[in-house]
């Protein structure tokens, strides 16, 4: 399921997956919908959230494509950012991650 964010603020779901807790920043305006698991529309919070129009279910044709940011490339950059000691957020798209792992790599 993807979410987009109404609101005029950041919104963030902190939810356990896996016993691990993990955290889904949604940025306002014009930015991407955030793919979250479907158990979230089950917290209350994201109940309120979706009922007073500060958070839309997006369908899957108002996704933006990325298709530059191919889930190859996505997961290879994971792993390098993990490989770097970043605790990777699973939200973060191409951009974040190269900036990220360019973070990591000028700290050494």
């Amino acid at each position: 399921m993807f979410l987009k964010n109404e609101a005029a603020r950041l919104i963030t779901i902190n939810h356990l997956v896996d016993g691990v807790e993990t955290s889904y920043p949604i940025l306002p305006g014009e930015n991407p919908s955030v793919e979250v698991p479907d158990a979230v529309k089950k917290i209350d919070f994201v109940k309120a959230l979706l009922k007073n129009g500060d958070l839309r279910i997006v369908g899957a044709d108002e996704v933006e494509d990325d298709s530059d940011d191919s889930d190859d490339d996505i997961e290879a950059l994971r792993e390098q950012a993990g490989r770097a000691g970043i605790k990777v957020n699973r939200t973060w798209g191409k951009a974040r991650l190269l900036e990220e792992i360019a973070k990591a790599s000028k700290g050494e």
